[in-house]
């Protein structure tokens, strides 16, 4: 009898387990709690590019940082000395990383005069929640010495 008592238990138990993480597969707010608490935060650099932004001759590198929850655009300004130093930081709107066809080649980071003003832009792609895909688009503001958003639209 003690046997049989245990053997239920054990029953009830895989049960439970097994009720549980179907509601953990099948509820999305259920499912990013758990994936929350059992993935580990990362930082991974997906893109760089480099180029003069401000038209003056100083080169400014891009880097494109995807992290659990965002993607970001950190921006680093050249120094004599070779240290890049941290200019700006940019939470992009959507968290998912895009590519796009520039130039005859798929890319997801680039920079180009896109408005014609002698001054590069930051060309940076991204899908929103229903996959569409998004180029934001960042100048670089000479004034304040940091990035404006000139416009996100549709790709």
């Amino acid at each position: 009898m003690n046997g049989e008592k245990w053997i239920r238990i054990t029953q009830l138990s895989l049960g439970l387990v097994a009720t549980a993480a179907f509601f953990a597969a099948v509820i999305p707010d259920v499912r990013a709690s758990v994936r929350g608490t059992v993935m580990k935060d990362f930082r991974t650099v997906i893109s760089t590019a480099s180029g003069d932004l401000g038209g003056d001759g100083n080169m400014f590198t891009v880097a494109k940082i995807k992290t659990r929850n965002n993607i970001y655009l950190e921006i680093f300004s050249s120094i004599a000395d070779g240290a890049p130093q941290l200019v700006e930081r940019i939470e992009l709107a959507d968290s998912r990383d895009a590519f796009f066809n520039f130039d005859g080649q798929a890319t997801n980071l680039a920079i180009e005069d896109v408005n014609g003003d002698g001054r590069k832009e930051i060309l940076a792609p991204t899908f929103d929640k229903n996959l569409v895909g998004r180029l934001n688009v960042f100048e670089y503001n000479s004034s304040t010495g940091g990035f404006n958003k000139v416009m996100r639209s549709t790709l």
